[in-house]
């Protein structure tokens, strides 16, 4: 008796189950949509690290820390980076061992350590702030192009990716023999598959700033390549 009653239960459960899912996958389509916008590289991305240290003394490290501080601060003044495009850090202070002695002692030290990011909207300045940078002794940077648009431009560029999807849809389901119906979902990439985004993002990367030929580099153009990835899906009629 028993194991009657699981059995009509089990099939009670599964008519159930079924009766809540009206929409079934033979009714729909899943599109990615991939899409790209160029812009003008307007500004530099500047990130400068601050690291400083001391074998014993963390206030003699903090105080070398703090010296360049007020140094990058004045630099910045002079080539008018505006406090709103100026972002760091919290400084750090943790023990680190150091391997580098040469009998290969490890021996522990007390190190600082920030990042101080600004952006520089003349490029063409590029050259002399780097060249600052390193006499007032900040040899830890790195530099990108930006663009100003980068931002408002990334609603743009979606809606370009699901476009692409539409018109990918609209094939694949005459090709079917079906109508394609209503977008029920769309979504990025990022959030359905994470490992789909980083690969697509990283070979974007790769040419997300265009040389071109000339004597002096910075005279060339550049362009920033936005890429977007959506994943839409259609009903099926």
């Amino acid at each position: 008796m028993r194991k009657l009653s699981f059995i009509v239960w089990s099939v009670w459960s599964l008519s159930s189950a079924m009766a809540q899912t009206p929409d079934l996958p033979v009714n729909r389509i899943v599109v990615l949509g991939d899409a790209e916008l160029e812009l003008p590289a307007d500004q530099i991305r500047v990130n400068v690290t601050l690291q400083y240290s001391d074998p014993t003394d963390a206030r003699k490290a903090y105080t070398a820390h703090q010296a360049a501080e007020k140094r990058l601060v004045k630099l910045l003044k002079e080539y008018q980076i505006e406090e709103k495009d100026i972002r760091y850090t919290l400084l750090q202070v943790h023990k680190n061992e150091n391997n580098s002695y040469p009998s290969g002692e490890r021996k522990q030290e007390i190190v600082t350590l920030q990042q101080i990011i600004f952006e520089l909207k003349k490029p063409e300045r590029y050259p002399d702030l780097q060249l600052a940078l390193i006499s007032a002794g900040f040899n830890g940077f790195q530099a990108t192009y930006r663009s100003t648009k980068q931002e408002e431009s990334k609603n743009s560029v979606l809606e370009k990716a699901v476009e692409v999807a539409r018109a990918k849809a609209v094939v694949m389901a005459k090709a079917a023999g079906r109508t394609l119906g209503a977008v029920l979902s769309v979504r990025d990439t990022e959030e359905t598959d994470p490992v789909l985004q980083r690969r697509f993002g990283g070979e974007m990367d790769l040419q997300s700033v265009r040389v071109g030929y000339g004597g002096n580099l910075l005279d060339i153009p550049q362009t920033i390549r936005i890429p977007a990835q959506v994943k839409v899906t259609f009903e099926l009629k």
